[in-house]
């Protein structure tokens, strides 16, 4: 007869209580059914565990050897109950993220740290300074698991919520003559010198929608994928940049950032697979949505 797991509940509380009355009353039963568990579990392990009087009982060495290791058993059970049912409801495992561009520096921080608190079992991979087309590549071959990226996102396959809108804000040389400006209007930036994002970047995208519209034509002298290398040009002089306000996080000296009156804005989402099936995903994502939307409105 294998040792059933409840007839070793039954004898840790009879160890423990070194009492059949007050036993039986810790685990809401009637005592003669609980001293017929125990007799059925001696006789199962064909020894005697418990040495009875009729005030109390004691444990005899093999009562005490299967208290012992019985207790860790039955807490082990436990924690692995415990561990299980977080996992299924998505409270542990691993989880991982991508970050477009300048939410690596403005965003990113605060989500680990908030995370940490609120997903304490969960381990986050984080990945950053990603444009959005790498990151919808990323998530359709299954490297990462949620985005937050820039809109539009080009497959059917990836759906996304909108959570924040920011503005673009001018990074400036801190020699610049535009710094004598009293308000910098994009036309400022008319055969201007600039140092920006990809073409591919949906920044940039959104940044040559508007110079188009305006007839305005600035110098882009060189584009970087990385923020932190965008604004490393800006400081030693190169040309200035149009970027994303989370950007001003990551400030490296010699940069000097301003507000563009009439600058468009950029959209923020959180993105993963139509298809996922991850419940640590669609637990993370709410969350996730909801830190960058305070982060948003602590900034306004």
């Amino acid at each position: 007869m294998a040792l059933e797991t409840r007839q070793l509940r039954y004898f840790i509380a009879v160890a423990e209580e070194r009492h059949f009355g007050r036993a039986a009353e810790r685990l809401m039963m009637a005592q003669p059914p609980l001293s017929q568990q125990i007799r059925l579990l001696e006789r199962a392990l064909g020894t005697e565990l418990l040495t009875r009087t009729t005030r109390k009982v004691e444990l005899n060495p093999a009562g005490e050897l299967l208290y012992e290791r019985g207790r860790r058993i039955i807490e082990d059970l436990q924690s692995l109950e415990l561990d299980v049912k977080r996992v299924g409801d998505g409270l542990e495992g691993a989880l991982r993220l991508g970050f477009t561009g300048a939410a690596t520096y403005g965003i990113m921080p605060r989500v680990v740290r908030e995370a940490s608190r609120a997903f304490p079992g969960l381990a986050l991979s984080v990945t950053g300074e990603m444009l959005t087309p790498g990151l919808v590549a990323e998530l359709l071959e299954h490297r990462i698991d949620i985005a937050v990226l820039r809109p539009p996102v080009s497959s059917e396959l990836i759906q996304h919520t909108v959570v924040a809108r920011e503005r673009i804000v001018a990074a400036l040389p801190s020699n610049s003559r535009m710094l004598e400006l009293a308000a910098i209007r994009m036309d400022d930036f008319h055969n201007q010198v600039l140092v920006g994002y990809p073409e591919n970047s949906t920044v940039n995208q959104t940044l040559a929608a508007c110079w188009l519209q305006h007839g305005i034509r600035p110098l882009y002298r060189h584009r970087v994928s990385e923020t932190s290398t965008l604004l490393s040009l800006v400081a030693a002089g190169v040309g200035a940049a149009l970027v994303p306000e989370s950007a001003t996080s990551l400030n490296l000296g010699g940069t000097v950032f301003r507000d563009v009156v009439d600058a468009p804005m950029a959209e923020l989402a959180v993105a993963w697979r139509v298809d996922e099936d991850s419940r640590a995903v669609r637990r993370f994502a709410p969350f996730l949505e909801e830190v960058i939307r305070d982060l948003q409105g602590e900034s306004q």
